[in-house]
């Protein structure tokens, strides 16, 4: 299930439910090119397994044996050994 939020014309909280994602889409698409504001979606992907994301990190390891060395303080420093840096020159 999917379910659409978006201020109304006088502030009020508004919301509306779809079964299926090309129509929610259509609704966001259209509150927002009549003007509403804040508009968005959020979904439960019933048929989801497990949770998003890396669920468990043991010895440095994820599930599947890949090294995990994500940290939010490296995310805005220098590129990791890992990272393509792609240098754009003038001529």
């Amino acid at each position: 299930m999917f379910k659409i939020y978006w201020t109304g014309p006088h502030n009020e909280a508004c919301s509306q439910n779809e079964d299926l994602l090309t129509k929610a889409l259509e609704v966001v698409k259209a509150k927002r090119d009549a003007g509403y504001s804040f508009v968005t979606m959020v979904a439960e992907d019933p048929r989801q397994v497990g949770k998003p994301g890396v669920d468990a990190v043991v010895d440095g390891k994820t599930p599947d044996g890949h090294d995990y060395d994500w940290s939010k303080a490296d995310r805005a420093g220098k590129p990791r050994k890992h990272d393509k840096v792609v240098v754009i020159k003038d001529h």
